[in-house]
């Protein structure tokens, strides 16, 4: 072993809905270790105790455990109302991988903070599973807006989008919503490309969409034939209205829309009923790509999901004293695409600076343990 990462060492752990990660820093700093495990969150259908134990377990290997000196757990859930289970969970992986202690247990969102600046105190905007803002004062919260979860809360997170993406393009399936792209991509994001076109194949095409087929001669092009009316005898228009005249030949009315596939929106239903709630998630990226392509349906969920994160920002920015702390932007969603963007130059109008983006989160929770210890990361 390197001599500079002989220990002693701290342990830092991000554990959220869909993934826990787990560091090993020496105490200047030096990575020693590192792994990962499932989604912590039992509000999202996670194993604490079980996440926890994994990422633990890899990220230590070899290490000699009487060299940890201190380990914060980030953990999704963990607010007042989870505390207990949390603590629990944190003391019976510590212990199943041959720690003696206990360690310390905050929220994810501290840890994120954490990930952004090495400032005690500031505001924490998150968006990945969960979704939410924080103001934070030495690793605790002062006051959040959100963060509640996936069935009362969590606005603009990626489960969120997800739950969105999968709403509009099942209303549009069944005519209560408007056509988008949404259609294609979240079953194929969702079942996957095959299993789409399997279903697909399987459906019996409606009379109207069949291509026309006369007795000896091949079959014609489905799309309609230009009607003449229209060209030949336009309507009057109303007063002040530009006049327009139809070419029969280039300027035909689009053809109809196909027919749904019920098959299809009962595949999607049982995937999405089948799996956690955080599961939804993958689709963030879904959405993201749709509105970046002009999707109108898709970029009214990334501009709806970017106002309800700033929303949260302008609940909890009262609580925070420094008008000059520093904005931490944390989570998937806040990385790049349309919502990031829209959160960050809000977050630019708000505080004429701009919002810092976070790291590891699981460095972010092994920086606290050295700041308990009185050291800090270079």
């Amino acid at each position: 072993m390197l001599t500079h990462l002989a220990g002693p060492y701290v342990i830092g752990i991000d554990a959220g809905g869909t993934k826990t990660r787990c560091v090993v820093l020496t105490l200047g700093g030096a990575l020693a270790g590192s792994g990962t495990g499932p989604g912590a969150n039992p509000n999202s259908g996670g194993d604490t105790a079980g996440a926890l134990t994994t990422a633990l377990q890899t990220a230590l290997g070899d290490l000699d455990r009487s060299h940890i000196l201190a380990g914060v757990f980030g953990i999704a859930g963990a607010g007042s109302a989870g505390r207990p289970a949390a603590v629990s969970a944190a003391r019976r992986a510590w212990q199943a991988v041959g720690l003696r202690g206990s360690p310390a247990v905050v929220t994810d969102i501290a840890v994120a903070f954490a990930a952004g600046t090495s400032a005690p105190k500031g505001i924490v905007v998150f968006s990945g599973t969960g979704a939410g803002a924080a103001v934070i004062s030495d690793g605790a919260i002062v006051q959040r807006a959100d963060g509640y979860g996936w069935l009362v809360g969590d606005e603009g997170s990626a489960v969120w989008l997800g739950r969105e993406a999968v709403r509009a393009a099942l209303a549009a399936y069944d005519g209560r919503g408007s056509p988008t792209l949404l259609t294609e991509s979240v079953p194929r994001a969702l079942l996957g490309a095959a299993v789409v076109t399997e279903i697909n194949s399987s459906r019996p095409r409606p009379r109207h969409e069949r291509p026309l087929a006369l007795a000896g001669a091949p079959a014609l092009a489905s799309r309609p034939a230009p009607r003449s009316t229209p060209a030949t005898v336009p309507r009057p228009a109303p007063p002040g209205a530009v006049a327009v005249t139809l070419d029969p030949e280039h300027d035909l009315p689009p053809p109809a829309q196909a027919t749904p596939n019920p098959h299809l929106a009962q595949a999607i239903i049982k995937e999405v009923y089948g799996r956690p709630p955080a599961a939804l998630g993958r689709l963030g990226p879904v959405v993201a790509a749709a509105a970046a392509a002009g999707d109108p349906v898709a970029r009214r969920i990334t501009e709806e999901a970017a106002q309800w994160l700033l929303r949260d920002v302008d609940a909890v920015r009262p609580a925070l004293a420094d008008p000059y702390a520093p904005v931490v932007m944390h989570g998937s969603v806040l990385r790049d695409g349309p919502v990031a963007e829209a959160v960050r130059d809000g977050l630019r109008d708000r505080f004429a600076a701009d919002p810092r983006r976070a790291g590891d989160g699981a460095v972010g929770a092994a920086a606290l343990a050295l700041r308990r210890l009185g050291h800090a990361l270079p």
